[in-house]
């Protein structure tokens, strides 16, 4: 019992969990893959919400010379819902959600890509703002 309600309470206080992967598009690009797995009958919104909604998903990446931006962080369909409480409709994600970032690198040696990212996850009772570290290794 004891380990079931242990269990439980993990779960409610971690509902997203992130992975991180890099995929070479060519030698001097990348993308920088996040992949959100979001627990049973939570769901993580999109990086574009109307304002006054729920917390958008936000990517924030170190400065370096090592690498440039190419555009936005790019993400999956996910549904639109009318949302109650926010009284609108906002895009959201539910089990699994996958964000991308097309680098151009700019060196040629091996470097660390790092930042974090900030998002809000909710469920029907409740909403939860969560904060995540995240750092890619670039071998040229």
């Amino acid at each position: 019992m004891l380990f079931t309600s242990t269990l439980n309470y993990a779960q409610v206080l971690k509902p997203v969990t992130w992975e991180t992967s890099v995929e070479k598009v060519s030698n001097s690009n990348y993308n920088l893959v996040f992949t959100a797995t979001i627990s049973n009958h939570w769901h993580l919104y999109s990086q574009n919400v109307p304002e006054g909604g729920p917390l958008p998903t936000q990517f924030t990446f170190n400065i370096s010379p090592n690498f440039r931006l190419e555009g936005k962080v790019l993400e999956g369909k996910g549904m639109m819902v009318f949302e109650e409480v926010f009284d609108m409709k906002v895009k959201y994600f539910e089990e699994r959600a996958v964000f991308k970032q097309n680098i151009k690198v700019r060196s040629n040696k091996h470097f660390k890509i790092s930042g974090n990212i900030q998002y809000m996850s909710c469920n029907s009772e409740s909403c939860m703002p969560g904060f995540q570290d995240f750092e890619f290794y670039i071998k040229q």
